[in-house]
């Protein structure tokens, strides 16, 4: 692996870590003060606020970065402020909708929800200029504010000086986003004037349309597993699996620490006419399965001391949910090939297969195997859609690379 892109991986996945601590120090102490029946409240609105979120973003992010590379286009900039205004506005009645069918609504945690909305409208649309810029200590800063907040309200709760509610533990989740405000100031100029511009608006939403579907489907997989706990169980063992879900996205970490440097990388590489590095992405790949193995081991001890004996169910579930993340993991950083390419029909291709095999493994496996028949489904899917992926990555990664020209656009395949 390059020397450069390591050290550029490292640092964004180093951040990640420092602020996925401070997130784990907050959820613990949310779990810990809230009785299990409202801590599993709790984790089905943070889950669902995290998948709703995914309407705003919609794969627009990583199609911008490629396409104003690969194009040299300062146009789309402005482009992408637009497209996330309306995704925000069609994402309030879908929230207030979802809400109600789930049964968690009320005046009050409906506004911190939409307001939540708006503080990640702000978050993935800041991401995506410093992504393209790549200016990865603002990016990972984005994310540092709102955990340092939350990190003193974990410290509140923890010593008894504010006793949390449900409203309030979800507030703190959702509301701190907005302190990424501050990072306006370090913007590249030309990203700091947000000007609407409606042409080219549509073609950007199409072209991400596949990946953006794929992104809310991965998003939305907790609140899918919580969803069926809730229906099937009820809002206790909705805490408990949420608890090993949280633990085990940490690999999204991995993964998401891989694609934001990867993505610019290999597009700038297309522009210049060179080949994807394959040899880079299993190298990665080996050393996400490698801390899967290590993190098995020490997931019992882990549990038990941070979150409490209340949550010693998650221990065996949290050992299948590692293993179903870090290949989910491996799967999300390799999707950026399909960006650079041009080739997001393939992204919602593997979403299909991987989401149908969850489907069919859920339906014969929870009525016997209850959460471990959850559990279970999510390793099988991931491993389907992992497959799926690299059966598309196959079929072009010898095919030569054309000559780029100045005017070069990107098609959409769908």
């Amino acid at each position: 692996m390059p020397a450069k892109s390591l050290k550029k991986i490292s640092f964004v996945g180093l951040g990640n870590i420092f602020n996925a601590g401070f997130g784990f120090f907050f959820l613990a102490a949310v779990a810990r003060t809230l009785d299990l029946e409202t801590f599993g409240k709790y984790a089905l609105l943070s889950t669902l606020l995290l998948t709703i979120s995914k309407i705003v973003d919609f794969g627009a992010n990583s199609v911008y970065v490629a396409r104003s590379i690969k194009e040299q286009n300062s146009k789309l900039s402005s482009t992408l402020f637009t497209l996330k205004v309306l995704q925000f506005l069609i994402s309030v009645p879908i929230s207030l909708v979802s809400l109600k069918l789930l049964n968690i609504f009320d005046g009050t945690t409906a506004l911190i929800f939409i307001l939540g909305i708006l503080a990640y409208t702000m978050n993935y649309l800041f991401y995506a200029y410093f992504q393209r810029a790549e200016k990865y200590a603002e990016m990972v800063l984005l994310n540092t504010i709102p955990q340092l907040i939350k990190g003193v309200f974990a410290l509140l709760f923890f010593t008894a000086i504010v006793t949390p509610s449900l409203n309030l533990a979800f507030g703190v989740f959702s509301l701190t986003i907005f302190a990424g405000i501050v990072l306006y100031f370090f913007l590249p100029e030309e990203n700091k004037k947000f000007i609407f511009n409606f042409h080219g608006v549509v073609e950007l939403f199409k072209e991400s349309s596949p990946a953006g579907i794929s992104q809310i489907v991965y998003e939305s997989w907790g609140t899918l597993n919580n969803a069926i706990a809730k229906f099937t169980k009820g809002f206790g063992d909705v805490g408990i699996l949420s608890l090993a879900n949280k633990i085990s996205n940490l690999f999204s970490l991995a993964s998401l620490s891989v694609f934001a440097v990867l993505l610019p990388k290999n597009a700038t590489r297309k522009l210049a006419g060179k080949k994807y590095d394959y040899q880079e992405t299993a190298l990665i790949a080996g050393a996400i399965i490698a801390l899967a193995a290590l993190a098995i081991t020490g997931s019992e001890l882990f549990i038990t001391t941070i979150f409490g004996e209340k949550f010693s169910g998650s221990v065996r579930l949290l050992d299948i949910l590692i293993l179903a993340a870090a290949v989910s993991a491996i799967h999300t950083f390799i999707e950026n090939l399909f960006f650079v390419e041009s080739k997001t029909g393939y992204i919602i291709a593997a979403t299909v297969v991987k989401l149908s095999t969850y489907g069919l493994t859920a339906v014969i496996l929870v009525p016997k195997l209850s959460l471990y028949g959850i559990a279970w489904s999510n390793l099988v899917s991931a491993i389907a859609g992992l497959i799926t992926a690299l059966y598309f990555v196959s079929r072009f990664r010898d095919l030569p690379q054309p000559e780029l020209r100045p005017e070069h656009r990107i098609p959409s395949e769908i």
